[in-house]
C-alpha cells in the first residue's frame, strides 16, 4: 500500500480546442475526484480560452498542474503528463468522452490491494456522433482470456487504462508516431512482459464527434491498424471487398448512415449525447456482476 498522505491516484488529460467538451468532462470529474488524488493537464497551446479556463481551475486549487504548449499530438501530450504524474496509480481521462467513476473507483481499489498487476483496462462502448443511436458495447473479455491462456497480442480501446506508475519503464510511453496510439499501445503491452489484468465492468462510453482523431485521420488509421496487425499477428490487409463489406457493417451498427453533424450541430447536442452515454453505464454495471480477472 502507498505510504500515508502519498498521491494514490493521477487523472491526465490531454486537450485541444474542445473547451466545451472540456467544460463538461471536468465538471464530472471534479464531482468525484477524492482527497490523495490529483489531475494534470496538458494542452496543445489552444486557441478557444482553454488555456484561460485551465488558468482559472489552477489557481483555485482544483487542478494541481498544467501546460500549454505546441505539441504532436495526443501521445505527445500523455507522454509529457506520464513524467511528471506523481500518483502511484495513472489513470487516462479524455475531454470528449464519457466516464463512469465507481468503475474506475473500483480499478483503483482493485490496483492498490494487488501490486503485481502492471495495468488494468475495461469494457466500455461506442456511441456515434448521431443522437439518434444508441451506445454499442465494446466487449474485449474474449481476447483477454485468449490473452491468458497464450499471451495473443490483441488491440483495445485506451480509455479503460489504468497504469502502475512504477511500470512504466516495463509498459513503455505512448508512441507520437501513430494517430491510432492506444491500438499500438494495447498490442505492443499485451506482447510483453506486463502483468494485465481485465475489469468486466464498463468504465467508459467513446463518443465519436467530428474532432475525433479516428474521423480526421481515418485513411492513416486504416495504414497503422494494417501494419500493427502483420508485425504482431503476421495478419495481411483485408481484401478490397472484405474491407468495404466491414465497413458497410460498422455503418450499420453505429447508424453512421448520412450527413455528419457539423462542430456547432454536434456541440449543440453534445449534453443529451453524453447525458445516454452515463445512462447506459449505470444501467450496464447494475444488470451485470462485473469481476477482476488476472494471472494470480
Amino acid at each position: 500500500m502507498p505510504a500515508e498522505n502519498a498521491t494514490t491516484l493521477s487523472y491526465i488529460i490531454t486537450t485541444k480546442n474542445k473547451l466545451p467538451y472540456l467544460k463538461e468532462s471536468m465538471g464530472r470529474l471534479l464531482q468525484h475526484v477524492k482527497e490523495g488524488e490529483e489531475i494534470i493537464v496538458a494542452d496543445a497551446e489552444s486557441t478557444d480560452s482553454t488555456k484561460e479556463f485551465l488558468n482559472d481551475l489552477k489557481r483555485s486549487g482544483k487542478i494541481e498542474y498544467f501546460v500549454s504548449e505546441p505539441d504532436f499530438g495526443e501521445s505527445h501530450g500523455l507522454n509529457k503528463l506520464l513524467l511528471v504524474a506523481r500518483g502511484t496509480l495513472i489513470k487516462i481521462i479524455t475531454d470528449d468522452d464519457v466516464f463512469h467513476y465507481p468503475a474506475i473507483e473500483a480499478c483503483k481499489k482493485f490496483m492498490l490491494s494487488e501490486t503485481q498487476v502492471d495495468m488494468v483496462s475495461t469494457e466500455g462502448g461506442f456511441k456515434n456522433q448521431n443522437i439518434t443511436t444508441g451506445v454499442r458495447p465494446l466487449v474485449y473479455e474474449q481476447n483477454y482470456r485468449q490473452w491468458q491462456k497464450d499471451h495473443t497480442p490483441f488491440s483495445f480501446c485506451g480509455l479503460g487504462i489504468m497504469i502502475r506508475r512504477s511500470s512504466l519503464p516495463l509498459l513503455g510511453l505512448w508512441n507520437p508516431s501513430f494517430r491510432r496510439a492506444d491500438a499500438e499501445f494495447s498490442l505492443r503491452v499485451t506482447a510483453g512482459k506486463a502483468n494485465i489484468a481485465w475489469y468486466t465492468g464498463y468504465s467508459f462510453v467513446n463518443i465519436s464527434n467530428p474532432q475525433s482523431v479516428s474521423l480526421v485521420y481515418m485513411k492513416k488509421i486504416k495504414d497503422e491498424t494494417d501494419r500493427l496487425n502483420k508485425f504482431y499477428l503476421n495478419k495481411n490487409p483485408d481484401s478490397f471487398i472484405v474491407e468495404k463489406l466491414k465497413v458497410l457493417r460498422n455503418k450499420i451498427r453505429s447508424g453512421s448512415f448520412g450527413k455528419k453533424p457539423s462542430s456547432t450541430t454536434f456541440q449543440a447536442q453534445w449534453p443529451k449525447l453524453s447525458a445516454d452515454a452515463l445512462k447506459w453505464l449505470e444501467e450496464m454495471n447494475t444488470t451485470g456482476n462485473p469481476e477482476f480477472l488476472w494471472n494470480k
